[in-house]
């Protein structure tokens, strides 16, 4: 049985996204066969949704083959209880609580991370982590761009296992402290100190990954102690802005642990979503956003969650130093000049030029008729672009990519927006182009 899913497996992996097949597929197993029907253990809810959604018809397709035109799949979510690596805690004397250590930084718990469409899989994840470390989601590895979330899940994972269990080895740390830690303790002559450290976590929480890349000492130091915890059942949460594979000079070994476990991303959040952020950042901080406002600085700051926040505090700075109230004519007043409207300063070219030079394309490309993947991708993603940042009509759009009717640019847009949802590669491209639109 487990053999059959396999093989089912590696026919789904040569047909989709090979993101969305670590991150969705591969975390799945078989737990029975009756008849014509497949029954597939999934680690959440949110994961049978997301395949039923996105990948059933190619599911259904392949074990047609295999079990006859009546085959059908049920999900059931693992109700696997939690490996005792992090004990329950002993009865606690109220006035001895012990405090949470200074790394974890108070705004960062679940509770307070808003939860989206971009970012609900890496919630439900990094949540499932916590509550069951060292089990299946080991190592787990999150994603995304900067001020997305990452580093808020991350340490929310750590504080959640340190409120269960006070006493849990449990050590938050970047990657560059990471790096200066190791100078430092190699300088002194103290390697075994160093390892003892890290080695005998129950828990490593390291942020932004990354920028251990093309340092060979830390990355073999690294390794061993991945291998180290791994072997010993304990758990691994990594964070960096790159899925693993795509993380340049970065060894191979470690790319192949980092996507051995479960991956997540946090992709940009949606306008509901920054308008909740605003709602619930405003009211832990005591004071009340209009919703017109909370509307114009979502819809402004395109870029990530930090910025937003910053924005949001500048407004709230400026009205309580003038003694004016919080409204949309301060809000516009206090961004005039301090984060400019994006759409003044990409044009359509621009757009065709930084999609031709992403997909090494000719300068014609995007306006031919060929109808070829290769061209198709690119042309949709440009188009989207279009209809996303510039202020110029359907048909202006249409026109510039080589006459096409407004209909054609409803279609790039709309398939474009749908495919963000699941298609990683897609998502990946998308922010390369707009960091190459300086956006």
């Amino acid at each position: 049985m487990h053999s059959f899913w396999e093989d089912c497996k590696r026919e789904l992996e040569k047909r989709i996204d090979p993101h969305n097949f670590i991150s969705y597929i591969k975390p799945t197993s078989a737990i029975g066969i009756r008849e014509s029907e497949l029954t597939v253990m999934v680690p959440s809810a949110f994961f049978a949704d997301w395949i039923e959604k996105n990948y059933m018809a190619i599911i259904r397709e392949i074990l047609g083959v295999k079990l006859g035109p009546d085959a059908r799949v049920k999900f059931v979510v693992d109700a696997q209880k939690p490996k005792v690596e992090v004990r329950a805690p002993a009865p606690v004397v109220r006035h001895k609580k012990k405090t949470l250590p200074t790394q974890f930084k108070p705004q960062y718990a679940f509770e307070s991370f808003v939860v989206g469409k971009s970012n609900e899989f890496a919630y439900a994840s990094a949540l499932a982590c916590a509550k069951n470390p060292g089990s299946k989601y080991n190592p787990l590895y999150l994603y995304g761009g900067v001020g997305l979330g990452k580093t808020h899940l991350i340490q929310s994972i750590g504080r959640y296992i340190l409120e269960q269990n006070p006493e849990a080895r449990v050590l938050y740390i970047s990657s560059d402290q990471w790096v200066n830690q190791l100078i430092s303790r190699i300088q002194k002559g103290q390697m075994d100190e160093f390892r003892n450290t890290f080695r005998n976590l129950v828990v490593l929480l390291v942020d932004d990954i990354q920028f251990i890349a093309g340092k060979e000492r830390t990355q073999e130091e690294f390794f061993h102690t991945f291998n180290e915890l791994f072997h010993d059942g304990k758990q691994i949460v990594i964070s960096s802005d790159q899925f693993p594979k795509d993380i340049k000079k970065l060894e191979e070994r470690l790319k192949s642990r980092f996507a051995s476990g479960l991956i997540a991303d946090l992709q940009p959040a949606d306008l509901e979503t920054k308008i909740a952020i605003i709602n619930q950042k405003s009211k832990m901080n005591g004071y009340v956003i209009p919703r017109d406002v909370a509307e114009f600085l979502a819809a402004t700051i395109k870029s990530n969650i930090r910025e937003l926040e910053g924005c949001m505090a500048r407004v709230v700075a400026v009205a309580s130093l003038t003694g004016r109230p919080i409204d949309l004519a301060i809000a516009k007043e206090t961004m005039e000049g301090v984060y400019s409207d994006e759409k003044k300063h990409v044009d359509i070219p621009r757009i065709q030029k930084a999609v031709t030079e992403y997909f090494s394309l000719k300068p014609n490309d995007l306006k031919s008729k060929g109808r070829s993947r290769n061209l198709v991708v690119p042309r949709q993603l440009a188009m989207y672009l279009c209809r996303e940042i510039t202020d110029d009509s359907l048909p202006q759009i249409g026109k510039l990519f080589g006459g096409r009717d407004h209909s054609t640019v409803i279609h790039s847009h709309q398939k474009v927006k749908k495919d963000l949802e699941s298609n990683t590669k897609l998502y990946k491209d998308l922010t390369a182009i707009k960091k190459m639109l300086e956006l």
